[in-house]
This record gives C-alpha cells, sequence and structure tokens, in this order.
C-alpha cells in the first residue's frame, strides 16, 4: 500500500519535509524492529532516540515533534500516534474469526433466550434462560451467562467468563453464621463493551449491575452486585470492584485496585495500580496509594515515609545527647 494512502485510512498527514508519498508500506513493525517496507511509530519521547537509526520506511510522529537534520524515514503527523498506528495494525493484520457458525454445536442455550443473527457463541457456552445478546456481540468458549443478562451490540465477551452469578450477599445472624439474601436483580451490558478473559460480573440484588457503553475490562476482573461503570471507563486486570459502587465516565483504573463498596468516582479519574479506594473520588485527576490520595499528595507521603529511618536515628541521637546533659 502507498503512503499516502495509508495516511487517508489512518488519518495521518504526509509530512511536507517527507520524500516520496509513493514509497510502498506492506507492514507495521515496532521501532526498534522496523526494517525497509515497514511503518512504525513513536508516541513516547523516550523513542524519540531511535528516530535517525531506525530502518523504517515511514514513521508516525505526533503533529508536534519536531524533527532535525536530514531523518531517514517518511513522516506521517497524526493528533495522536498511538491511535493512527493502531489503526495501521488494523489494516495490515486482519483478524481472522475463529468463528466457523452462528453457535457451536456444544453450546448449551436456552430456549428463551435472544440471540441477534450476527452475533456468535462459541464451545461450551451456557446461556440461561431470558439471556438477550445483541448484534455482532462475540461470546467466547467457556463463558456462563446466567439467567436476564442483557448484552448489547458489539460486545465482546472473552473466553472463561461469568455474567449473572449471584452477588456476594449475606446477612450475618446473632450466632455468627450467615443467611443469604437473595439477588433478584439482573446485569445490563450496553453497546461496544469488551469483557476480558475469566471475568466475574455479578447480577444485582435488586435492579442491575450496570456496564455503560463502550466501557473495557482487562481480564481478571470483579465487577460485585449493583455496581454501575460509567461510559467508557477501562480496568486493568485483577481490580475488584465491591457493591454497590458507581464510576464515572472515563475513569482509568490499572491493575490490582481495590475499591470499596457504596463510594462513586467523578468523571475522568485515573487510579494508579494497586490502590485502595476507601472513600468517594469526588474530583477529576489522578489518585494513588492505599488509602488512594491526589498523587502529588501521595507521593509526598511516600517520600516522607522514606525519611523516616533516618529520622529516628537522628531522634534517638539527640535523645542519648540529652541524656548525658541531664546527668
Amino acid at each position: 500500500m502507498k503512503l499516502a494512502e495509508l495516511a487517508r485510512m489512518i488519518g495521518a498527514v504526509c509530512d511536507d519535509g517527507s520524500a516520496d508519498r509513493d514509497i510502498e508500506i506492506s507492514a507495521v513493525r515496532p521501532i526498534t524492529e522496523a526494517t525497509p517496507g515497514t511503518l512504525s511509530f513513536i508516541a513516547n519521547p523516550s523513542y524519540e532516540k531511535y528516530l535517525d537509526s531506525t530502518t523504517a520506511s515511514a514513521l508516525i510522529v505526533s503533529n508536534d515533534l519536531v524533527v532535525g537534520g536530514d531523518h531517514a524515514p517518511a513522516l506521517l503527523r497524526a493528533p495522536d500516534p498511538y491511535i493512527a498506528f493502531a489503526k495501521a495494525l488494523a489494516i495490515f493484520n486482519p483478524r481472522t474469526s475463529i468463528f466457523t457458525e452462528r453457535i457451536h454445536p456444544t453450546a448449551v442455550i436456552h430456549p428463551s433466550a435472544t440471540i441477534a443473527d450476527s452475533a456468535r457463541i462459541g464451545a461450551n457456552v451456557f446461556v440461561a434462560h431470558d439471556v438477550t445478546i445483541g448484534e455482532g456481540t462475540v461470546v467466547h468458549p467457556n463463558c456462563t451467562i446466567y439467567d436476564g443478562v442483557r448484552i448489547g451490540a458489539r460486545c465482546a465477551i472473552g473466553p472463561g467468563t461469568v455474567i449473572g452469578y449471584d452477588g456476594f450477599g449475606y446477612a450475618r445472624n446473632a450466632d455468627g453464621s450467615y443467611l443469604k439474601v437473595p439477588q433478584l436483580g439482573g446485569v445490563s451490558i450496553e453497546d461496544d463493551v469488551e469483557i476480558g478473559a475469566c471475568c466475574t460480573i455479578d447480577r444485582a440484588a435488586m435492579a442491575d449491575t450496570i456496564l455503560r457503553r463502550g466501557v473495557k475490562l482487562d481480564n481478571l476482573v470483579q465487577i460485585a452486585h449493583n455496581v454501575e461503570i460509567g461510559e467508557y471507563t477501562a480496568i486493568a486486570a485483577q481490580t475488584g470492584i465491591s457493591g454497590s459502587a458507581k464510576i464515572g465516565k472515563r475513569n482509568q483504573i490499572a491493575g490490582q485496585v481495590g475499591m470499596v463498596g457504596h463510594i462513586t468516582t467523578a468523571e475522568d479519574v485515573v487510579v494508579i495500580a494497586q490502590s485502595g479506594v476507601s472513600k468517594s473520588i469526588e474530583r477529576s485527576g489522578t489518585y494513588f496509594g492505599a488509602p488512594a490520595k491526589e498523587v502529588r499528595t501521595a507521593f509526598r507521603e511516600e517520600a516522607a515515609k522514606r525519611l523516616l529511618p533516618e529520622l529516628i536515628e537522628r531522634v534517638r541521637v539527640l535523645e542519648e545527647k540529652l541524656r548525658k546533659l541531664g546527668q
């Protein structure tokens, strides 16, 4: 594919200084592995050092990257080089569907379930009664979808995921034993949601557990009963969201984050990996720590903790001097 045509397809523009818009591009590669005839990209400043040494025929770069001297690769300018590169990857590496039939013969589908004609159901999937699965949605092998779950259009459910099993609801008796609280609600998953492998999304005690449009879950994510995840929020692996938490739009929650129940987060919140969110986050921003705090505060506290051994030793020395002066 010629460079100029590729640029048009990925929303980039050939740099005015680029030599040949008719360069043939046959593949995309990381900048450290690129060869003549391939396209790469620079989205992180730490990779700018490869600009003069890469043998890629072309690079996608940001609109404001300043390139000095006679650079070898042709340049494609894009507002977001990573997004443009992702589009190029899809063009050169169209993914072959693993599904050879609409519903695999080993899948168990309740007669009352409604599955769109363009949806695909993989091997050993269990779909219970009154489930709805929308157009273009793909359910990968070994998933379990319990009764009353509603899944929208163009969703992807990763292998081994369980949707709609009972939430963890128990009332404690006076003798310390537990009484199970019936989980009578459902799960509602809106359009364009992607759920990774081996995730668990519990049904609500009442009403619905809700994943809004465009939500992305990594592998091994736990969403408890009555949780609501806002539009276009992304959650990384091994994160657990406790019951009745309400996560705002466009949140980015990194790996191994834990959130207590009955809290809310604002829109456009970022929570750094291994943080513990113990109370509501009311303002957009980046948060870190356990308990999670605004990131600058958290980093200052971490820096102060590293000074504690030295401070303790200084106090010990001062106490010893005072003790001797008092003798």
